[in-house]
């Protein structure tokens, strides 16, 4: 036991160096390709301004695009781990529907749970304004757009379900999809999309463990064009939002009854392997994991801003 305690140690400290330096390498590699846009948009357009070229820069998605996936691979490689696509269970079309109805679901009860604690924040003098911009922002530019409904979608679910769960697996399959989970809402660094985006990866995980990672993918894709779709037609037709408000709503109601018919299936899932699993006190008694922890909730809450 001891030895086993020492080596999932070691893996815990392998993923949390991973996770901070996938962020540094990120935000770097962002910079870098930004910086190189703005130069070329100021050598080629005649009288451009370095604002006006910085603002056209910050809306086109290229360096998030390649600050995502050249860190995915940077994490790959630490943690020794190559993402598996293999397929377990077919994923047919009324499965990815039931998970799409749970997805939507989760999100509409997301934002409910965060009614609360924004009133809290309002009433200390602060606002998730800014975060909540962040996380509904639609798409300006084509490219932004590919990065939002393809290359984000594909990248996140690679790094939490095909190399982080994937590498937890050994400790517990039901262990690797909630700290997988909660790493991927983390990862997100915003307050309003912290809780959502937990919940979702639960559901991208097991999703990824019973089928396979390209559902979780699928899955992933589909609720950010859904995203897209309903800000971009929103922006043009009110009824948009109250449709969208109305099928959030049906999705609870369905999520329900879908819950209910498969209660037996969800409590196998939860007591599969999690009864005294040690692999959950070591990797909250890792000191450098919660550091990081602690540093990836500290970008999170820095999203709360004042008014």
């Amino acid at each position: 036991m001891e030895w086993e305690k020492k080596q999932a140690k070691k893996t815990f400290n392998f993923l949390a160096a991973a996770l901070i330096i996938y962020n540094l390498i990120f935000g770097f590699v962002v910079f870098g390709i930004d910086l190189i846009e703005i130069s070329t948009l100021l050598f080629i357009v005649d009288d451009m301004q370095w604002d006006q070229a910085a603002e056209i820069v910050y809306h086109s998605g290229i360096g998030l695009s390649i600050g995502s996936i050249v860190g995915v691979i940077i994490v790959g490689l630490i943690m020794r781990q190559a993402p598996s696509f293999e397929k377990r269970r077919l994923a047919d079309v009324n499965t990815i529907i039931i998970f799409y109805i749970l997805m939507q679901a989760i999100q509409l009860l997301g934002n409910y749970i965060l009614l609360p604690m924004e009133f809290l924040v309002y009433w200390a003098g602060y606002s998730f304004e800014e975060a909540t911009t962040a996380a509904s922002q639609v798409s300006d530019l084509f490219s932004s757009f590919i990065y939002s409904v393809a290359v984000a979608p594909i990248a996140e679910e690679i790094l939490c379900r095909g190399i982080v769960m994937k590498k937890l697996e050994k400790y517990g399959k039901s262990f690797a999809v909630l700290i997988s989970a909660m790493l991927f809402g983390l990862l997100h660094q915003n307050i309003v999309q912290f809780p959502i985006t937990m919940m979702i990866g639960i559901l991208f995980g097991y999703l990824a463990q019973k089928y396979s990672l390209k559902a979780a993918i699928l899955l992933h894709v589909l609720n950010n064009v859904s995203v897209e779709m309903v800000g971009i037609l929103g922006e043009r037709y009110a009824i948009v939002w109250t449709l969208d408000i109305l099928f959030l709503h049906f999705c609870v109601v369905a999520s329900v009854v879908i819950l209910w018919k498969k209660r037996d299936v969800i409590k196998e899932f939860c007591k599969r392997q999690e009864q005294k699993n040690p692999a959950l006190k070591w990797f909250f008694t890792t000191p450098f994991m919660l550091f990081t922890i602690v540093y990836f909730l500290f970008l999170t809450i820095k999203s709360i801003t004042p008014f």
